[in-house]
């Protein structure tokens, strides 16, 4: 049975922002979806499975949907085909805490707040769940009719759906999902959404080693279980408890996750722990010192300074930028 929940200002310059939500149990949880359109189209791409569906946005070629996902379910779904209610469009899913691997016409990836990716009319995509913790992220679904261009120019191409989010595209991810929740018009949430698409940067490929195919398969599983037990956490694991828990040497696990993502383990996780601290800022958490010591720092310093090297920011600034602002502010 299906309960209508909450109301708040829904339309605006002709772009629906979050109100009226639906709910209803799925699985023993609460799962809430957006009216129309929002909610086929989180179906359909994502399948079943307990999740909240949380719509920030709704316009004739925009949508913007918050997705929660509880599910640990580590094999994967059936697979669904992107059809939607609507032809041509280009569907982003960028992750803003936790993960899951997609498999997208076959290709498998680990998806986390480093490593988006894009789906298209006619791709077939499953999903697993083998870290624990829940999953937050965002979905944007841009109608080919108005950003046909830009996603054709910016976007990566139908045969690779990764999309590498770097500091940049997610500061402007946050931002825009900030500024929904505000409450803004639809003419400053298609600029927001057109700048983000600016941000995203060429994924990258890994070098060609000559290695069997049964290896390269294997080392990529080995960098997907890194992810997942990093994701899952603590973010304080060390090198060689990490190798423990993925079964190889420090060594082994260093050398293979740098060959096949193209970064180091230690830059990786420090980009985990630079979004896990701008995720815990957006919710309202101020205290530096204790997320120094939640996240693994050496101290407040010490977070300042990597947080710094990998934003171009320090934590205050972004704070600022990620608090529940007023329509119209800067991008």
């Amino acid at each position: 049975m299906l309960n209508r929940k909450s109301a708040g200002e829904w339309c605006r310059g002709g772009i629906r922002l979050s109100g009226p939500l639906l709910c209803e149990s799925v699985g023993g949880a609460e799962v809430i979806e957006g009216l129309g359109r929002v909610a086929a189209v989180c179906r359909e791409t994502l399948g079943g499975g307990p999740r909240i569906r949380r719509p920030l946005a709704e316009g004739s070629s925009l949508d913007i949907v918050e997705i929660t996902c509880c599910d640990d379910r580590r094999s994967f779904r059936p697979p669904v085909l992107v059809s939607g209610p609507k032809a041509g469009v280009t569907r982003m899913l960028l992750v803003r805490s936790g993960g899951f691997l997609a498999r997208v016409n076959g290709r498998e990836e680990f998806t986390d707040p480093v490593t988006g990716f894009v789906l298209r009319q006619g791709d077939e995509v499953a999903f697993a769940h083998p870290a624990h913790t829940r999953d937050i992220s965002t979905m944007l679904d841009l109608g080919l009719d108005v950003y046909g261009d830009v996603c054709g120019d910016l976007l990566p191409p139908a045969q690779n759906p990764v999309v590498p989010v770097t500091a940049a595209l997610d500061l402007a991810h946050r931002r825009l999902v900030s500024a929904c929740r505000a409450g803004i018009d639809g003419f400053e949430v298609a600029e927001r959404v057109h700048h983000l698409l600016t941000t995203v940067p060429t994924p990258h490929t890994p070098a060609r080693t000559g290695r069997r195919a049964a290896t390269v398969q294997a080392h990529r599983r080995l960098v997907d279980h890194t992810r997942a037990v990093l994701i899952d956490g603590p973010l304080t694991v060390s090198l060689e408890e990490l190798g423990r828990q993925v079964g190889c040497s420090p060594f082994h696990l260093s050398r293979v996750f740098h060959q096949v993502t193209g970064q180091t383990l230690n830059r990786y996780r420090n980009q985990l722990r630079v979004r896990a601290v701008a995720e815990d800022l957006a919710g309202g958490h101020s205290s530096l010192r204790t997320l120094a010591a939640t996240y693994g720092f050496a101290d407040q310093a010490h977070l300042t300074r990597v947080f710094r090297q990998h934003t171009g920011q320090v934590p205050s600034a972004v704070r600022a930028m990620l608090r529940p602002a007023g329509p119209g502010e800067r991008i």
